[in-house]
């Protein structure tokens, strides 16, 4: 009898690279944290979290122009965005700040690295639509496979 573990069943039409995600600090983005760290585990590949800086970004709640403002984002994304990261040592993980707009971060790293997949919530800071701007704009234009949580109920 053997006593190996079984390696973690591949889902079909993903590849071995990082599950990637973006991170805004909305409710949603945590949503989508939570269901990409779960993803990375199960594929056994590392998770690589991105925040896109461009002119505005949302600090607790208000609109503030980026410029001025990195170290701040730096702050939020490492100690308050990923926090429930930190703990995780079966994890491999890492959270980048990238200058551009959301979904072309996105898209650009999940190409980069060769992502499995990308995922992301449907909505983001400020995004009052179903599906919001980013979300939509990815599974759009992805050449992978993409995972978007809905907001929660």
């Amino acid at each position: 009898m053997s006593t190996t573990p079984n390696p973690p069943a591949r889902l079909e039409g993903l590849g071995r690279g990082p599950v990637v995600v973006g991170l805004d600090g909305s409710v949603n983005a945590q949503l989508a944290l939570g269901v990409a760290a779960d993803l990375a585990r199960h594929l056994d590949v590392d998770l690589a979290v991105f925040h896109a800086l461009g002119l505005m970004t949302v600090i607790e709640g208000h609109h503030v122009p980026t410029e001025g403002h990195r170290e701040d984002i730096e702050r939020l994304l490492r100690t308050e965005w990923c926090r429930s990261l930190q703990a995780d040592r079966s994890l491999r993980w890492r959270a980048e700040i990238v200058y551009g707009s959301p979904a072309g971060v996105l898209l650009s790293m999940a190409n980069d690295l060769d992502a499995s997949c990308i995922v992301v919530g449907s909505r983001g800071v400020g995004d009052e639509l179903s599906l919001g701007s980013t979300s939509h704009h990815i599974v759009h234009n992805s050449d992978r496979p993409v995972v978007v949580v809905p907001p929660p109920r």
